[in-house]
């Protein structure tokens, strides 16, 4: 077994002949590009066929380990310029036997990183514009079914299975600030306060503080929380007004969480965050 063919289509295959190695490539390939909705471009482009000596990396006194599909894709996709140098940050080619080993260690470790994140990267994308997809249509057969025209697009609701052991929610979140109005509401807010001598110097303190911009921004949970604050002062109650008016929507973006009910009851998030996991 000393030829190999890779595919999302066959998976990881060995083969006796580089002929047979191909030809399944090869097959993996038509397959693959005859189911467009299964599979994407850059997949299509990631199927490699070869000799497993290829698939071989060095390391050191160890002796050698097979590489991953995703660097051996990179490698392809990106061969050396010259054999026996390495490009730096600014384009010069470098002679490898003058690159710190360290730092070739480094090169490998963050490449092999790489090479796996950005597919991955891609394939949940699509994974996740698939997820919404099918909520569409399971909402647009909904409507129908109830022979209901359907307006807008979809804000937050939950599905469950039969069973009620996993749960799908899709959420609206919105991303807000102010406009200019909001200057009006804290001089308002400010001449409010002025009728209270006696913690005047207090309430002053806490709006300047709530109305200090961070980064070139308005702390708006900060100034949000303002409304919960109960100020008999007409003018108060004005500005309370003016900071709705002054909300600005910049920017909605749905997200969809999968969760999945334990022995207890409670249902538990499944991360696809990295961060999460």
């Amino acid at each position: 077994m000393n030829f190999y063919s890779c595919s999302e289509y066959h998976g990881m295959k060995y083969h006796l002949t580089g002929t047979e190695a191909k030809a399944t490539a090869e097959e993996a390939i038509r397959m693959m590009a005859a189911d467009g909705a299964l599979y994407a471009p850059h997949e299509i482009a990631c199927v490699t066929w070869g000799e497993v000596s290829e698939r071989a990396a060095s390391t050191g006194e160890v002796g050698y380990a097979l590489k991953r599909q995703e660097r051996l894709t990179y490698e392809a996709a990106n061969p050396p310029q010259i054999v026996g140098r390495m490009e730096n940050a600014n384009g010069d080619l470098v002679l490898i036997q003058s690159i710190k080993e360290c730092d070739l260690l480094e090169h490998d470790m963050v490449l092999s990183v790489a090479a796996i994140w950005e597919n991955l990267s891609s394939k949940i994308g699509r994974f996740k514009q698939h997820n919404f997809e099918d909520v569409t249509t399971f909402v647009d057969i909904l409507f129908d079914s109830y022979k209901v025209k359907r307006g807008g697009t979809e804000g937050n609701m939950q599905f469950t299975t039969f069973d009620r052991k996993y749960k799908l929610t899709i959420a609206i979140q919105k991303a807000i600030d102010f406009g200019p109005e909001i200057q009006v509401a804290k001089q308002k807010m400010l001449e409010a306060v002025d009728v209270y001598p006696e913690s005047a110097n207090d309430l002053k303190t806490m709006l300047l503080a709530t109305f200090t911009q961070i980064d070139g921004k308005l702390r708006v949970a900060e100034i949000l929380r303002l409304r919960t604050y109960k100020i008999e002062n007409p003018l108060w109650d004005e500005a309370m007004t003016i900071i709705n008016d002054a909300i600005e929507v910049i920017s909605s973006k749905k997200q969809i969480r999968l969760h999945k009910r334990n022995e207890q009851g409670e249902y538990i998030a499944i991360p696809l965050s990295i961060a999460a996991l």
